[in-house]
């Protein structure tokens, strides 16, 4: 996906993050390997990644809190003024049944 350069890309995307957080999940965008894709990510609210962008592969249970304090670095540093807080999601719709 050209979803850095290419809108309807985008909207793809932006859809899926927003289905998972509408149905009260969250969602991890994968094989992020690089600082423009990561950037728009976190502009179509995606507030979690893993990737080589972050860090190299790593053994299971490795490493967890480094990248997320890599990821969380990388968004005060890197991402627009506009950016800089993650949206949170509300509530989930009362529909939807309680995730652990």
């Amino acid at each position: 996906m050209a979803m850095a350069t290419n809108e309807d890309d985008a909207t793809i995307v932006r859809s899926t993050i927003d289905l998972g957080r509408n149905l009260g999940l969250g969602v991890v965008a994968e094989s992020v390997e690089s600082e423009p894709i990561l950037n728009r990510l976190h502009e179509l609210g995606c507030t979690m990644a893993q990737g080589y962008v972050l860090s190299r592969a790593l053994p299971p249970g490795a490493g967890t809190l480094d990248a997320a304090a890599r990821l969380a670095a990388h968004r005060r540093a890197s991402a627009p003024a506009s950016c800089r807080s993650p949206r949170r999601p509300g509530p989930p719709p009362a529909h939807a049944p309680d995730r652990p």
